[in-house]
Formats: C-alpha cells, structure tokens, sequence
C-alpha cells in the first residue's frame, strides 16, 4: 500500500510540474506578467507547504504538489475558454504533454547520469571522505593528484599504462577499419548483387545471431592456438575483417534505400561493381558507417573477455584487463580505483557525446525506403 501511495504522489507531482513547465514557457512568450506572478506564487507555496506542513511523506509532497496543480489547471482551463479556435486548444494540450514528456526524459537522463557524476567525484576525493555519511557529490578538498597516484601504480615495464592505451587503441583502429570494410563489401553484395543462394545465406547469416558467444569460445580458441596466435594481439582485431551479422544487416538495409538508378547510370558510364561500390554507395550511406564505427569502438574499447581469454603477458593487455587487474590489486583504495575508471570510461562517453547524432541517425533511417 505504501508503495501504491508513493507511485500515486509521483504521478502527481510529476502532473503537476508538467503542467507549470508548459503554462509557464506560454505565459513568458505571450508576455503575461499576471500568469507569471500567480504560477510563481504558487510554485512558492508549494515549496512552503513541502518545508513546513507537519506531515509524513508521502502526503507530505502531495500537498506540496496540490496548490501549484490548482494554480496551474485554473489557468490552463481559462486559458482554453479564451481561445477562439480549436487549433489553440489542440497546441496547448500538445505544448502540455510535450512538457511532461520531456520531463520524464529529464528525469531519466539525470538518474542514468548519477553512477558517472559519482565515479569522477569519488575519484576527486581524500581518502578521509570516501566513507562519509551524508555522501559528498562536490569534493572537498579537490585533488586533482589522484590521477597521477593511479598511474604510478601502474608496473613499470607498461610505462605506466602507456602500452595498455596504445594496445587499446590499436585494437580499436584495426577492428574499426576491418568492421567497415567488411561488413559495407558484405552488405553491398546481398543488397545489390544477384548470386546463387543469396537469400538463403543471408536468413543463416542473420541465423548466427542467435548463438551464444559462449558456444563457439572454445572452437575459436582451438583455432588460434594452432596458428600461434595465444597470447598476440590478432585474436581481438582480426574477426573484425569477417564483418558481423549485425553490421552486415544495418548497412544492408541502408543499401537498399538507396535509389537504383544512380547505380544505372554509372553502370553506362563503365564505372565497375567495385568502383560503384567505393565511389557512390559508401558516401551515401555515412550515417550508418558512422554507427558502425561507434558499436565497433565501444565494444573493441570495452572488450574484457577477448583479453582474457587470449593475453597473458602484462605488456599486450588492453585497459579493460589491465583496469580489473588493478581493482585486484587496490580494491580498498576506491579514490585510485575511480581515478583509473574514468580514464577508461571518458574516452567513450567523450566520442559519444560529439557523435551521437551521427549514431541515432545511423540506426533511425535504416529500413526506411527512398
């Protein structure tokens, strides 16, 4: 039942802000200053009620959300009886739910961002305010050293991390470059050439899919032990030039979206499969090169099971081992321990930050027809 209360107060509450939000942004852009008033006035007493009313919560924060619900739905509804047409009803009903809507976003995108904001500030911390209750999210004092204590404590023969990074990032670049060639050369012929058993290979491409990468570890391990490839780096980065089924299904669908006659008419003038291939479909399908680029670094970036299973020596880990080495290692020490994860981490979160229009892109317009 006290759960039940707790889903019905948020609900409200959120109700109620989604509400100010949207007649708040319309009464500032239609200049009225009376709105204004009353909307902050109200939004005053409910703070009011929420640091004074002498109740428990959950009816604590219900009647905190009550006055700035009353204010703002006594607006909304004089509001509407005001409108001349239709249309202006339908927009702010619309302007309403897009407030909500982009409330809960809001919401989400700050409570999936906590663990982050967390891990860089406990890597900012002494030693003597790790534990400290209630928890600190701005440190104090700020050390900015930490950083620098995690990579001393890195061995020495690695230069301190340095080849654990350029280990990394040359996984990365290889298994980028053989993950767009391949896949883009592979989804190029099942969209666009025609071939004996085509379709049939392209269902058992998508077919592999569905298995489990624990069932083919042994096998492939098998496979690269007998090449002598145990302990290189070549295991992490060489599947990549035998593209991927998902990959090879993106930048298929994006293929096919592409209209045919710019391939017949390069075909007339004697560009070859191969020159269409490189000269007019791969500049037109950027935005999903693009995504593939991304899933491939992340996940080349973020590998752990590769590393484990095929390195041993301490100088061809990459940062995902290496970084489980050192939690071993200074499991105690959980300001050194944050430290060296977000050296990880800002990597990635930085290259999705400045790509991830390119990425949602990608995803979004495949399958759609031209």
């Amino acid at each position: 039942m006290h759960a039940l209360e707790w889903i019905a107060t948020i609900a409200a509450t959120y109700a109620a802000v989604a509400l100010w939000l949207a007649l708040m942004i319309e009464a500032v852009r239609r200049r009225r200053v009376w709105d204004v008033i009353a909307l902050l006035a109200a939004l005053g007493a409910g703070f009011a009620l929420l640091l004074t009313i002498p109740l428990a919560q959950p009816v604590r924060q219900l009647a905190a959300a009550a006055p700035v619900f009353l204010c703002s739905a006594v607006l909304h509804l004089a509001a509407n009886r005001r409108a001349r047409d239709w249309r202006e009803v339908t927009r702010r009903r619309r302007q309403v739910r897009q407030a909500a809507l982009h409330l809960v976003l809001a919401t989400g995108a700050v409570t999936f961002s906590l663990p982050f904001i967390w891990l860089v500030s406990t890597s900012l911390k002494p030693d003597a305010r790790l534990m400290v209750v209630p928890p600190e999210w701005i440190p104090q004092p700020v050390l900015w050293h930490n950083y620098a204590r995690a990579l001393q404590f890195l061995p020495p023969e690695t230069k301190h991390g340095v080849m654990y990074l350029w280990n990394t990032v040359y996984v990365s670049m290889m298994a980028i470059v053989g993950t767009v060639l391949a896949a883009s050369m592979v989804a190029y012929s099942f969209a666009r050439l025609r071939w004996p058993g085509r379709d049939i290979i392209f269902v058992v491409l998508l077919a592999t899919m569905m298995l489990p990468g624990a069932v083919t570890m042994i096998p492939v391990f098998l496979i690269y032990k007998s090449l002598g490839w145990v302990d290189t780096l070549r295991p992490l980065w060489v599947p990549a030039f035998f593209g991927g089924a998902f990959n090879i299904f993106l930048l298929r669908q994006f293929f096919m979206t592409i209209p045919r006659d710019l391939e017949d008419a390069a075909k007339i003038d004697g560009c070859s499969f191969l020159g269409i291939y490189w000269r007019i479909m791969l500049p037109l399908i950027k935005p999903a090169l693009a995504a593939v680029v991304i899933m491939s670094f992340m996940g080349s970036w973020n590998d752990f099971m590769g590393p484990l299973i095929y390195i041993s020596s301490p100088e061809r880990m990459t940062l995902a081992y290496a970084l489980q080495l050192y939690q071993s290692a200074h499991s105690a020490e959980y300001n050194l321990l944050m430290a060296a994860a977000t050296m990880v981490v800002v990597p990635v979160v930085l290259l999705f930050f400045f790509t991830q229009r390119y990425f949602i892109q990608g995803v979004t317009l495949t399958g759609i027809k031209g």
